[in-house]
C-alpha cells in the first residue's frame, strides 16, 4: 500500500471557519487515535479501522474550491498516527492550499520530521497540550513517557515557529472540579513561559468525572 493510499480519512467538512482560526478551510478527520480522552466527543475516530473516504476524494473537493477556501485543515482522530500524513500535505500543498494541522503530539519525530522538509511542512499547527505530564495519564489514557513525548513535540512545532514561521496554536480542554482545572494556572504559566498563550476549551456533555455521555 503507497503512503498516499495509506491515510484514512474518515470524514470531510467541505467549508469550516473554526478549525482554522481566521480562515475557511475544507477539513479532513483521519480515522484512528492512540489515546483515549475522557471527554473525546467523537468515539468514532479512535479506532484504526480503515477510512470511508479517499485522499483524492478530498484532492478533488479541494480543486473544485478554488478561491473559495483558505486552505485546508488536517484533523483527527491524531493525525500523526497516518504513516501516510507527510504525502497527504504534500499532495495538498501541490493542489495550491496551505495546511493547518491539528495534533496532541503524539509521534514527535514524525512532527519533526514533517517540519524539517517545507514539502510536509504544515503552514499552521494547532496543538492539543492535554495537561501538564503528570496529569496527562489518568485523562486521556496515555503512558507518563507519552506525555512527555507530547511535551516534546509542543516545542518542536514552536521551533519551527521561529525557524519558519509556522502558524502555532496551543489549546488545553478542561472540566469542572478536575485536576486540569486545579493545575490549569500551572499549565497556563508554562505555556506563557514558553511564549505562547493558551486557549482553553471546556468540556461539554460530559459527568463529574470528565467522561463523555453525548448530548
Amino acid at each position: 500500500m503507497d503512503a498516499v493510499s495509506d491515510f484514512r480519512i474518515a470524514g470531510i467538512i467541505p467549508f469550516s471557519a473554526t478549525d482554522w482560526p481566521g480562515k475557511l478551510t475544507a477539513t479532513a478527520f483521519t480515522q484512528g487515535c492512540p489515546w483515549r480522552c475522557r471527554y473525546c466527543h467523537n468515539p468514532a475516530l479512535q479506532g484504526f479501522s480503515a477510512g470511508t473516504q479517499s485522499l483524492q476524494a478530498f484532492l478533488e473537493l479541494l480543486g473544485k474550491r478554488k478561491g473559495l477556501l483558505d486552505g485546508a485543515v488536517i484533523s483527527g482522530g491524531e493525525p500523526t498516527a497516518q504513516r501516510g500524513l507527510g504525502a497527504a500535505i504534500a499532495a495538498i500543498h501541490d493542489a495550491g492550499f496551505p495546511v493547518g494541522l491539528h495534533t496532541c503530539g503524539y509521534l514527535p519525530g514524525r512532527l519533526a520530521a514533517l517540519l524539517d522538509d517545507a514539502a510536509t511542512r504544515p503552514e499552521w499547527i494547532g496543538i492539543d497540550v492535554k495537561g501538564l505530564p503528570e496529569d496527562m495519564p489518568q485523562a486521556v489514557g496515555c503512558s507518563l513517557r507519552a506525555a512527555r513525548q507530547a511535551w516534546e513535540s509542543l516545542h518542536i512545532a514552536l521551533e519551527a515557529r521561529a525557524r519558519y514561521g509556522v502558524g502555532i496554536e496551543v489549546r488545553t480542554t478542561i472540566w469542572e472540579g478536575s485536576d486540569l482545572e486545579s493545575h490549569l494556572p500551572q499549565l497556563r504559566a508554562q505555556i506563557e513561559d514558553l511564549g505562547q498563550e493558551l486557549i482553553v476549551h471546556k468540556a461539554h456533555d460530559v459527568d463529574a468525572n470528565g467522561y463523555y455521555i453525548g448530548a
